[in-house]
């Protein structure tokens, strides 16, 4: 018996009920979590509007930095069924409906994942394989369970790709229905030109097959292989066309084929949306492994000649590996993909002990990832997300209520500087008594976006935005702006959150910090309650330099006390145990961060302290804490001089060897590992360090000259930066930034020819070298070649960004000046 032929067993019902039932319901139950993406809130605001005006505005309805741009939303019909879903539950209804929306994706997956028209998918075999990998991805996609229109793009995607699979395989006219989720798809998110590619797929694919199968039918007639016919080709091609033009029936007409691109266009969302960025293997390894695993099964499968799902993967593929925002796409197409070619492969086991090979392994992966689900619920394991709490409500851990309660409390009210994901929760708390200049959307100008971004960096851009809109009051998170280090702006005090001296921190926590202007009508308030001593932005660094003059040093600590009274704050307490000289009472305020992304600091912390006492045993335990969390290597590089310093080698080595595989780059490991080698008498091991340690040290010395070569160039010294230079280009005739720099030096020189030669080296050794290409567009507007420069500023722009001269470069090219 085959699996191709289902036992009469498996014709029980609670089997076909129970089995589908696992992937839907754990989709369900991990979607039951708080609130806590902050452009949820932006949608329900939407929603709330909508309905109560009962229609579109003229003008964009919240920022006052853009009250005459057109009325924009693409995404206006999720935005009402959010808020629908908040007036019959609450923020519990909101969450009942995110879940609900999951599950539905997940069902459309599981009807996707049968194999047609065979029937090996609903042999027990066959559902546990599909029950298996369908919940393993669930798991994997739940960071993407969120309030926000990509839930409903997961439900329109998988349908358009079962739609299409279905009538391929079985004549399913799912098909015809298309048409209408598709116009249902434009008004809820501007994405529908993801589901054009399936489209794209099968008909390229079908095409493909037709010819292939005829040019080679006299050599070879692969079984099994069933080729697309005209007929369905041409109904494909019909409802295609239908989709493409009921897909301009919304608002904004072409827009929801078109928004992606031009989104991803503006450096703006590329610098701020840090989840744009590409995934890193070792920080998101899941769509490597599924990509790896989905090769594999086609590999396994290619005699029934995938060409049509391999194509309709592909896009899939790019796009998940190209950024985190597209991990999940990546995952829900792949998903049932997967679960089919796995099915066909267990449909070769003939005999009885290979069936019951294979309902054992997929029993075994079935029981693995109802397990998977179950840790993940509990938020244990590899797959626990910090950001995911089981429950309903809000995740104040997310969102600025703590400091708005504050604003609330003092009376502080009106327009807000703020950062951008913080702007939709502020328009659902508390529009219009406090309105935000720019919320996730970015509705804004691209140009105001970007000066936006840069105003918390140089004072005279938030001072141009204040005078123009009359801001008073500042709510802004904890900073990962691009541009120069905050150190090369003001100096090493000023504030990372805000580095204008014109205005006063009166309130932070784990989440959010409040400013206020000085000389504004809240001067009262700063008297009261500005923290004159802490920057809390400027984390154990900062308190450090305050702790060296006793002084300050009391002030300090008398600062964060009052902090952890008044909000409790996870940073205060780390920065307090800082700051606390007694080791045991240092410890005691560690042991009280309770934030997870602080507690890995926390636990560094109390191991340092316990070091710089001499007590080992204790610096190892809470060392090992850290490294629970996460294995970074300087953290395993500290624990590796604990243990030798302990006189324990060995425990020495385990720990410096891992730093070594994990960053080959960290130079400081090497002579460590060297005399922990030398010790145990491990003359092999240490010679085989030999070439890396030579690699990282070099790179290393080359990074420290040619970082001190550009603070004295910027001094004007520019003969000690030469010989800076000269000795990184002795150790690495070919660093890129060094030959770069060195041609600011030739610059500085006037020596202008020469500078373009270095320049030019810099480029042929390093084509990446953004500061090359700064360099020769001023070399050649200084010789008037204007196109040239324009040529080097658009590629210094791309290549570099996110940095504050980039913007200043777009501008120019775009003819707008900045002042």
């Amino acid at each position: 018996m085959s699996l191709t032929a289902p036992p009469a067993s498996c014709s029980r019902s609670w089997l076909r009920w129970i089995v589908p039932a696992i992937p839907v319901v754990a989709a369900f139950l991990l979607a039951l979590t708080r609130m806590e993406d902050p452009d949820a809130f932006t949608h329900l605001a939407l929603g709330r509007d909508l309905v109560e005006h009962r229609g579109f505005p003229a003008h964009e309805p919240f920022s006052f930095a853009s009250p005459d741009r057109p009325y924009y939303n693409a995404e206006w019909l999720f935005d009402i069924a959010l808020y629908l879903g908040w007036l019959a539950g609450g923020i519990a209804g909101v969450i009942a409906l995110k879940a609900a929306i999951v599950a539905l994706a997940v069902w459309i997956l599981w009807l996707d994942s049968r194999t047609w028209p065979d029937a090996a998918a609903d042999t027990p075999a066959g559902l546990l394989i599909r029950a298996a990998v369908l919940t393993i991805v669930v798991v994997m996609m739940r960071h993407r369970f969120v309030e926000r229109p990509d839930i409903a793009l997961m439900v329109f995607l998988a349908f358009t790709i079962y739609a299409l699979n279905a009538y391929l395989a079985a004549g399913r006219w799912w098909i015809f229905a298309l048409p209408l989720v598709e116009l249902v798809w434009a008004n809820t998110h501007p994405s529908i030109v993801v589901g054009l590619m399936p489209f794209a797929a099968v008909l390229g694919g079908g095409v493909g097959l037709r010819v292939g199968l005829r040019l080679v039918a006299r050599w070879w007639r692969p079984a099994g292989v069933v080729a697309p016919t005209g007929r369905q080709l041409a109904t494909i091609a019909a409802v295609l066309v239908g989709v493409v033009l009921v897909s301009i029936v919304n608002p904004h007409r072409w827009d929801p084929l078109t928004l992606p691109f031009t989104l991803a266009d503006q450096p703006w969302f590329r610098q701020e949306i840090l989840e744009l960025q590409p995934p890193r293997p070792w920080t998101w390894p899941g769509p490597y492994v599924l990509t790896a695993l989905l090769l594999l099964s086609f590999l396994g499968t290619a005699a029934r000649l995938p060409l049509i799902p391999g194509l309709v993967a592909l896009p899939f593929v790019r796009l998940g590996l190209s950024a985190v925002r597209f991990i999940f796409l990546l995952e829900l197409v792949a998903a049932p993909i997967l679960a089919r070619n796995l099915v066909v492969l267990a449909g070769r086991a003939r005999s009885a002990l290979e069936r019951r090979l294979v309902l054992g392994v997929a029993s075994a992966a079935t029981a693995l990832a109802l397990a998977s689900v179950v840790l993940t619920l509990s938020g244990i394991g590899p797959l626990a997300d910090t950001r995911k709490v089981v429950g309903v409500g809000v995740d104040e851990r997310w969102v600025p209520e703590g400091a708005l309660r504050y604003l609330d409390g003092r009376g502080v009210e009106g327009k807000l500087f703020n950062a951008f994901h913080f702007g939709g929760y502020v328009e659902w708390r508390d529009f219009p008594r406090r309105v935000p200049i720019v919320d996730g959307r970015g509705h804004v100008t691209p140009s105001l976006l970007e000066e936006i971004h840069f105003a918390r960096a140089y004072p005279r851009h938030l001072e141009r935005l204040r005078a123009r809109y009359g801001i008073d009051a500042a709510l802004v998170d904890y900073p990962t702006y691009a541009g120069d280090p905050v150190d090369d702006v003001l100096g090493p005090d000023a504030d990372a959150a805000l580095t204008s001296p014109g205005w006063a921190l009166v309130y932070w926590d784990d989440v959010a910090l409040v400013y206020l202007r000085r000389g504004g009508p809240h001067a009262a308030v700063i008297a009261r309650d500005e923290y004159r001593w802490v920057k809390p932005a400027n984390g154990e660094a900062g308190i450090a330099r305050l702790l060296t003059d006793p002084a300050r040093a009391e002030a300090a600590r008398a600062e964060l006390a009052r902090n952890v009274r008044e909000t409790g704050s996870s940073l205060g307490l780390l920065l307090l145990g800082h700051a606390t000289p007694d080791l045991e009472q240092a410890l005691a305020t560690f042991a009280r961060v309770r934030d997870p992304a602080r507690r890995f600091g926390a636990y560094q912390a109390a191991a340092l302290a316990c070091w710089q006492r001499k007590d080992l045993a204790r610096a190892t335990a809470f060392y090992e804490r850290a490294l629970a969390l996460e294995a970074a290597p300087p953290v395993l590089y500290n624990a590796g001089l604990v243990r030798a310093e302990a006189g324990d080698d060995r425990g020495a080595v385990g720990y410096l060897a891992r730093a070594q595989r994990l960053d080959p780059s960290l130079p400081q490991v090497y002579p460590a590992l060297f005399a922990a080698y030398h010790r145990l008498g491990d003359e092999g091991a240490a010679r085989e360090l030999g070439p890396a340690f030579l690699t990282a040290a070099t790179r290393t010395r080359v990074a420290q000259q040619v970082g001190e070569a550009r603070r004295l160039l910027a001094d004007g010294r520019t003969a000690d930066a030469d010989a800076r230079l000269t000795e990184a280009l002795r150790l690495d005739p070919k660093s890129g930034a060094a030959l770069a720099t060195l041609g600011y030096v030739r610059m500085a020189e006037r020596r202008l020819d020469e500078a373009a030669q270095v320049e030019h080296a810099a480029l042929a050794a390093d084509p990446r070298e953004a500061r090359a290409h700064w360099a020769l567009a001023q070399l050649a507007r200084a010789q008037g070649d204007e196109p040239a420069a324009r040529r080097h500023l658009q590629a210094f722009a791309r290549l570099a960004p996110r940095s504050y001269d980039a913007w200043r470069v777009r501008e120019e090219l775009a003819g707008r000046t900045i002042e």
